[in-house]
């Protein structure tokens, strides 16, 4: 199957959060839950999958690992996406002025923001299905026809 994994899918499974940073213990238990499902995600659905993957959206999934929030070690960031990178298993999609010229004028029409265009655009004609927790993907589905699920009972922008 052709799919994407939006950036907070990766950043779920990869950073695995620390009770301190959630105001409450409620809190940081739902954000735990969503990091295990979204390892337990990666372990089932990586293996038999050939992914799609702007090439800003590595950009993003480096900047969302390595400089927000609970950081994970730069260079471990960096050695991530260079796997990421070389994985035949990965397409990486070339980002393109019209594609950022759709994106800038959607993102201006619906509010949604720019980089979630940035990161769809590129792979929609490629991609059956699109995994992500962010709320914006359910109007970027629907919008362009394309089936979306959510594997971590958890919905929350990257």
């Amino acid at each position: 199957m052709n799919v994407m994994i939006d950036t907070q899918l990766w950043v779920l499974a990869k950073k695995k959060p620390s009770p301190s940073r959630f105001p409450s213990r409620d809190e940081y238990k739902r954000v735990l839950r969503a990091h295990e499902l979204a390892r337990e995600f990666f372990a089932k659905e990586y293996p038999r999958s050939r992914i799609y993957m702007s090439i800003h959206q590595m950009a993003e999934i480096f900047h969302a690992l390595a400089f927000r929030g609970q950081r994970v070690p730069v260079e471990e960031a960096r050695m991530l996406l260079e796997e990421i990178a070389a994985d035949p298993k990965v397409v990486k999609v070339p980002l393109t002025l019209e594609h950022y010229r759709e994106a800038a004028s959607e993102s201006s029409r619906t509010g949604i923001h720019i980089w979630d265009y940035l990161c769809l655009l590129p792979v929609k004609d490629y991609v059956d299905v699109v995994y992500s927790t962010d709320p914006h993907f359910r109007e970027l589905c629907k919008s362009y026809g394309l089936e979306l699920i959510n594997p971590v009972e958890y919905w929350g922008e990257s």
